[in-house]
């Protein structure tokens, strides 16, 4: 049985919201399930935190045009879980059109009653 957070929510729901939350780059949402201690490694290999994620889509550097999850496994344990996906994207990153297949990892925790992402990382991968 999954893990439900002080609103009701599990980890599945909760990258469910986030993925809508960056096709629209709402940083509310955003704000709301990235940890403050956020460690995110991108595609380059350099750590990104809550405060840069948030910047990119408040300024609009980062804008996603579309992006399809093809596939997902989720792992769940004691108020920890681990979110592997496989997605279709098309992003503006930094006024670069880019379109890619991407793989995501990321690492949620329940912090203060809710679900958050506390580290992940981001891969180019096969289509």
């Amino acid at each position: 049985m999954a893990t439900r957070d002080d609103l009701n929510r599990t980890a599945d729901q909760a990258e469910d919201l986030l993925l809508d939350a960056m096709r629209q780059s709402d940083v509310d949402t955003l704000s709301e399930l990235l940890s403050p201690d956020l460690a995110f490694t991108v595609i380059d290999g350099s750590v990104v935190g809550r405060d840069a994620d948030l910047e990119a889509h408040r300024s609009g550097a980062t804008r996603f045009e579309s992006l399809t999850e093809l596939e997902r496994s989720t792992q769940e344990q004691g108020g920890q879980a681990r979110t592997r996906s496989r997605a279709d994207i098309v992003v503006f990153d930094r006024g670069n059109r880019v379109e890619a297949v991407l793989g995501y990892e990321r690492s949620w925790s329940i912090v203060d009653g809710r679900w958050q992402v506390v580290s992940g990382s981001v891969s180019l991968v096969d289509g």
